[in-house]
């Protein structure tokens, strides 16, 4: 069960995960020396809370555990031994993406900075939404966009990641391809982790309310899939400035793609509202169902054979979170750069306004 020392559910704290008492209250000794609130579960059983701490302390007994749960990959998963481990635990380390081992005494000073910069970046509440669409011309792409920009209005900073290296690029559709920044080609994950404030300054933005969008889109060189661990380590940065972190999924599978949908909060998934869209959604949702992710749907008309939204969310037993009809002079304005800064009344910002409120609910 999910819960803080003090019994609070909490995914912004610092996990501590241990069965045994004396550790406990060691590693709580120290949080409190780093002035760093923890959360506490006895086993590694909540996904929320793996998901989206800052950083995980995992006690040694707990590993085989651990491992076995088969939690989504990602960094910032500490060991914490108070003797020296098994050889076969290192094989399960490798296993789980573990970045280190401290010993509870002799690395305390270690373990104490290693908490305060779990926290030193943001508030670490930051929510995750991957986009894909169901087939060619759904128009995923242009909806994350609208779903960052939803985000952006509403006064909180908004990452959006282009994840598909062989599509136009999220970064033409927003008329930012010519602007300076980092593109994924620029990044590595050798550190495991990203400072937040420093990623952000070295984007490409869109200046909106009063965080703006920032963009990370591929160079028009990129030949190649993207690396899963360095998506790992920029997805953990929006969580932890406390951005709307919003993904262009492509839907192939695919090692990054995967790792973006293990380590997500919601999937949308958006449909055109006919028979091609509604066959190919399925496959698409075959695919989800092997992950441990909520998936809701956009549906976008007009249906040219009378297809409702209710009727394809009831043909794929998904929950329907909007319906979106056409924007007549969208095709024009996405030759030129889409924007969304004003026109509140749009179709696509309505939409994108519900999945942020389904994104916000909690889990």
């Amino acid at each position: 069960m999910d819960g803080g020392v003090d019994g609070v559910v909490d995914g912004g704290r610092a996990l501590i995960v241990t069965a045994d008492e004396v550790l406990l209250d060691e590693v709580l000794r120290i949080a409190a020396a780093a002035g760093v609130e923890m959360a506490h579960c006895r086993e590694p059983t909540s996904r929320t809370l793996w998901r989206t701490a800052p950083v995980i302390l995992l006690d040694a007994a707990q590993v085989r555990a651990a491992a076995e749960a088969r939690p989504a990959r990602r960094p910032g998963i500490v060991v914490i031994v108070d003797a020296d481990p098994p050889e076969a635990m290192w094989e399960l380390c490798v296993r789980l993406g573990v970045d280190r081992t401290l010993h509870v005494h002799r690395d305390e000073v270690e373990l104490i900075e290693l908490l305060a910069d779990s926290v030193r970046d943001g508030p670490a509440d930051g929510r995750c939404v991957a986009v894909v669409g169901a087939c060619g011309g759904a128009g995923a792409s242009v909806f994350a966009g609208a779903v960052a920009f939803a985000g952006a209005r509403s006064g909180r900073p908004a990452l959006l990641l282009d994840c598909d290296p062989w599509g136009a690029g999220l970064d033409v559709i927003l008329g930012v391809e010519h602007s300076p920044g980092l593109r994924w080609s620029d990044l590595s994950a050798t550190a495991g982790r990203l400072p937040v404030g420093e990623l952000v300054r070295a984007l490409p933005r869109i200046r909106l309310g009063p965080a703006g969008i920032s963009v990370l889109a591929h160079d028009r060189e990129t030949v190649h899939d993207l690396d899963p661990d360095v998506v790992d380590v920029v997805i953990d940065a929006g969580r932890r400035s406390g951005a709307v972190t919003v993904v262009d999924l492509p839907r192939p599978p695919g090692p990054a793609a995967d790792r973006v949908l293990e380590r997500c909060d919601l999937v949308v998934l958006v449909v055109p509202a006919d028979v091609r869209g509604c066959w190919a959604a399925d496959r698409i949702c075959r695919r989800l169902s092997g992950f441990d992710v909520a998936v809701g749907l956009v549906v976008r008309g007009p249906s040219p054979c009378g297809i409702g939204a209710d009727d394809v969310a009831g043909s794929l037993g998904l929950p329907l979170l909007a319906q979106m009809r056409a924007e007549s002079g969208l095709a024009n304005e996405l030759e030129f750069g889409l924007s969304l800064a004003s026109g509140g009344r749009r179709p696509l910002l309505k939409a994108a306004r519900r999945v942020l409120a389904e994104l916000d609910r909690p889990a």
